[in-house]
């Protein structure tokens, strides 16, 4: 079997201390996720100087475990030294080199005690572990590293495991027979190098290989020009300037033996890409394929009548496929809900419920927090329930849907279910995070309430919240420069604050500028 590389490269010295810890070290990183490279899991024979090289080309985080011993080692100037090479190659290779001190280890002052190509190696931010570190370091360093863990994946780093099929021997003989002039071994080997089937995209050879395909005009051309076409519009053609009209033109000749290409052209004619733009001639190109389109290709076409106000016709498609797909079920759920669906416009919040549970029982997450706000402000006859408004928000919210977030923090800090300041920050702050503007002005107001006070951050969240425009935000941040609230008291910013908020129709402003020029602040 042969792998694939690793994030992470430890590198250590065989002194007792060092590799009981980088053992330790390394399975706890495979433990939590991560993919790491640690030699002793590999035999020292063969090329395996130019396997430890490859290695630490491929990683993404270079881990240096450093006692005394591992120093003076860097510091000798022994002619065989592993340590000196690897770390030596992973700056060439401008890796990210991550040191730990181990064992009462400490970096030199005077870099001078390093042979001189190693002196920049003091001057990088290491960090102390204890030899039996608790978790906290660990989850420290993890923050740190490019590397990110896979969930504990067993099957992260394993290539070709099957007995039955080996995808380079496969991709060997394709390639001798395509050099030979067989057509469909062309082809093949541009969709191996395309989807990276043996070793990796290689879009440079796939293209090669397409367009070969296609300027030889056979039963297989469609296929090449689907390719090609989609590397076009991606810009991932070698060389070449990514172009619409190109994907356009190889999408049309690639239609007729391809329903992917069909589906993409109809999608690129419904917006005018690589191609005039015509309402009606769009229409009947995807009624003539549309019982051949999967699902995500009709969506365009839902999509394409919505946007134009045929709402009845992208309903009556969607109706076809709510069952198995669940953006149909979502988008019938919204339609209901604004009511376009009848004549004259009237919202089915009743309706609309059903199919936004049908969507979110598909995995269409979005649809929890529609359904949250036909709980929380309903029409017509559909019943208010804050109890499962609050339900779905947090469904919503946790899955990091902001607008639910923001709901959810909102109910919490009114006591809609339950009052709950500390839930109500955490949500106001995690949609705030994402750039929420109404979310850090809560916060603006919820951080000054004594129970659960942070000045600073309420100035901070407020500042935030102005400069994105919120008017109500500029009073608040003028009662903070006013006070000293959470920042130096500034008598003359407090009063820019409430003229621009009463230049935009705040009348609590005016009233604070009155107040302001009556004691003469």
């Amino acid at each position: 079997m042969m792998e694939m590389s690793k994030d992470i490269f430890i590198s250590y010295r065989n002194d007792g201390v060092g590799s009981n810890f980088a053992a330790r070290f390394a399975n706890d990183l495979k433990d939590s996720g991560y993919s790491v490279y640690f030699n002793p899991d590999e035999a020292r024979s063969g090329d395996f100087p130019e396997r430890l090289k490859q290695a630490i080309h491929e990683c993404k985080d270079f881990i240096c475990i450093v006692t005394e011993g591992y120093l003076a080692q860097l510091k000798s100037n022994n002619k065989v030294c592993w340590i000196r090479d690897e770390l030596l190659y992973a700056k060439d290779f401008g890796k990210k080199i991550i040191p730990l001190l181990i064992n009462g280890a400490k970096m030199p002052n005077d870099v001078s005690e390093f042979p001189e190509k190693l002196q920049f190696f003091p001057n990088i931010d290491a960090y102390v572990f204890p030899e039996q570190y608790v978790k906290s370091p660990f989850a420290i360093l993890c923050e740190i590293l490019s590397s990110k863990n896979d969930g504990k994946n067993g099957f992260r780093d394993v290539y070709n495991l099957s007995k039955l099929f080996d995808s380079d021997m496969a991709l060997k003989e394709i390639l001798s027979k395509a050099e030979d002039g067989d057509i469909s071994a062309m082809l093949n080997a541009g969709i191996y190098y395309y989807y990276g089937i043996s070793g990796g995209k290689d879009e440079r050879k796939a293209a090669f290989w397409f367009k070969k395909v296609s300027a030889l005009k056979s039963e297989y051309a469609p296929v090449a020009d689907k390719f090609i076409a989609r590397m076009y519009y991606a810009g991932s053609m070698p060389r070449e300037d990514q172009s619409y009209e190109k994907s356009y033109e190889y999408h049309v000749r690639s239609a007729q033996g391809d329903i992917y290409s069909a589906g993409q052209a109809g999608f690129m004619r419904s917006i005018g890409s690589g191609c005039e733009y015509n309402y009606e001639q769009t229409e009947a190109y995807f009624l003539s394929i549309l019982d051949k389109l999967d699902n995500p290709r009709k969506d365009t076409l839902c999509k394409f009548y919505i946007e134009h106000g045929e709402f009845q016709k992208a309903a009556d498609i969607y109706l076809e496929m709510a069952d198995t797909y669940p953006n149909a079920a979502y988008q019938l759920g919204l339609m209901y809900k604004r009511g376009v669906l009848s004549t004259p416009f009237m919202p089915d919040y009743k309706n609309a419920a059903v199919y936004f549970r049908i969507a979110l029982d598909g995995g269409f997450i979005t649809a929890a927090f529609e359904l949250g706000t036909l709980y929380f402000n309903p029409v017509g006859s559909f019943k208010k329930d804050f109890v499962k408004a609050q339900k779905y928000y947090h469904i919503a919210a946790e899955k990091g849907d902001v607008n639910a977030q923001y709901m959810l923090g909102y109910m919490y800090n009114y006591g809609h279910v339950e009052k709950d300041l500390v839930l109500a920050i955490r949500y106001f702050e995690m949609a705030a995070k994402q750039g929420h503007v109404l979310s850090a002005a809560q916060l603006a107001l919820l951080y000054q309430i004594p129970e659960v006070h942070n000045y600073e951050k309420a100035f901070s969240y407020c500042k935030y919240a102005v400069d994105c425009g919120d008017t109500p935000s500029e009073f608040v941040l003028g009662t903070l420069y006013l006070a000293g609230r959470g920042c130096e008291p500034d008598e003359d910013k407090a009063y820019l604050c409430f003229k621009h908020a009463a230049e935009k129709g705040a009348p609590e402003a005016l009233m604070m500028l009155r107040k302001m020029d009556e004691m003469g602040i």
